[in-house]
């Protein structure tokens, strides 16, 4: 006869107390355990790098508990890091659904995705609501301050920045973006003065040495800029916007190969964001690698369908094959998204002069002085540009004097100038009878 082994003794509490239990009750747990397990399964996926598989398993969770923010959250985690930024605003979206009480939290997360993404007016956007809501601490005030800079809307960072000058006018923080917004309206010497005394104070601020890198750049010492950055240390130094650039400065140095080694790492570690893509592409094609160019054109085309630099460097590539009309309507295109779009408008001047439309290239060239953008030569040829045209005489005097004084023996410059002498007004001479007095 067959004895069956005694049950352990643990285990009769737990047989009776599902004995107990109506099958509505058992299932609950059930499901509750699963639950928990298919959490905790997704972060370990997650942690071991396999975020495609996470956000599966993460999506699972979230259909177990319906009333939980954090699978859904985690699952955002798990779609950004494999690539899908869609699915991940979706998952985040979801989340303020569920609990609306986290909405401001869950929006500042969606304002940073935006911004990592390289879609900084959808960021702006998100951040200027929590803001007029009063729901954005100081941090979040001052990013945002930051992202309108960087958008041109610079009367708006201003009202941004008001707040916290307000209430604290020595902010440190607060004033490396002042002086970014007086750089980005073109008060290089105020901005200067105070990004200098910020660093000597400070030196170890990283915002101001980042600023200070960009305005080195801008006034064409990239080496001094080089130097700056070369001091960010831990996430400050692999930001986007740091990569970028560095990259603009490697690339005004000539030093192509190493651009290309930077931003393929970026475009690794930031996958969906289209700026570093395109920026990737352009690299590519001065490179001689149109094929490889055209391909990543289209994956920032893909991963952001209205990104301004992914339509411009398929403009440059277009201009680049001869096809002149069609890198014209590409460039058109992009400056319509973005009017201030600097590489856009540099293209689009000489296309313009190139195509004999000397007037539409005037137009472009007064876009980038507008917007404190022009380099010399730039400023050289809108004067050269008015001459030729016979307009503006005063402007071209004063952007042409700008030019001489940098380089004074230059042949053209002076040439420009005195045509823009001749074409000046002449005074009139006095009207009326001329009384002629004799000798008493």
């Amino acid at each position: 006869m067959h004895l069956k082994a005694p049950r352990p003794l643990w285990l009769l509490p737990l047989l009776l107390s599902l004995g107990c239990k109506d099958p509505d009750t058992v299932a609950v747990q059930n499901r509750h355990q699963t639950a928990q397990e298919k959490l905790e399964q997704g972060r370990n996926l997650l942690a071991n790098g396999q975020p495609e598989l996470a956000a599966r398993v993460l999506g699972e969770a979230a259909g177990l508990m319906p009333d939980k923010t954090e699978p859904l959250l985690l699952q955002a985690d798990a779609h950004w890091r494999s690539g899908n930024s869609g699915a991940a605003i979706l998952a985040l979206k979801q989340a303020m659904v569920v609990n609306p009480t986290e909405t401001p939290d869950i929006k500042r997360k969606l304002a940073e995705r935006y911004e990592q993404d390289g879609h900084l007016r959808q960021a702006i956007d998100v951040l200027m609501e929590l803001r007029d809501k009063e729901l954005l601490g100081d941090l979040d005030i001052l990013r945002l301050a930051h992202l309108q800079t960087l958008e041109g809307q610079h009367e708006a960072a201003f009202k941004t920045l008001e707040r916290i000058q307000r209430e604290r006018p020595d902010d440190v923080d607060a004033k490396v973006v002042e002086a970014e917004i007086l750089l980005a309206k073109g008060e290089e010497v105020l901005a200067a003065k105070l990004m200098d005394r910020l660093l000597t104070e400070q030196p170890a601020l990283s915002t101001a040495r980042i600023l200070r890198a960009r305005y080195f750049l801008q006034s064409g010492v990239s080496e001094y800029a080089e130097q700056d950055l070369a001091q960010l240390q831990g996430e400050e130094a692999v930001k986007p916007e740091v990569l970028t650039l560095k990259a603009r400065v490697l690339e005004s140095l000539g030093r192509h190969a190493e651009v290309d080694t930077l931003l393929t790492d970026a475009v690794t570690r930031y996958p969906q964001n289209a700026d570093l893509i395109a920026r990737l592409a352009e690299v590519k094609l001065q490179l001689g690698h149109p094929d490889e160019a055209l391909t990543l054109v289209e994956r920032a085309l893909r991963a952001q369908p209205d990104s301004v630099r992914g339509v411009y460097v398929r403009a440059r590539a277009q201009e680049q094959q001869g096809d002149l009309e069609k890198a014209r309507v590409d460039y058109a295109k992009a400056l319509s998204a973005n009017p201030r779009f600097v590489p856009a408008l540099t293209r689009m001047w000489r296309l313009e002069q190139q195509l004999g439309d000397d007037a539409s290239a005037v137009t472009f060239l007064e876009r980038l002085v507008e917007v404190n953008q022009a380099s010399l030569e730039e400023k050289a040829a809108l004067a050269a540009l008015y001459a030729k045209l016979l307009l503006k005489p005063d402007q071209g005097l004063a952007l042409i004097a700008e030019a001489l004084k940098k380089d004074p023996g230059n042949p053209e410059y002076v040439d420009t100038q005195k045509a823009l002498r001749k074409n000046l007004p002449r005074k009139k001479r006095p009207s009326g009878p001329t009384i002629i007095r004799g000798r008493r």
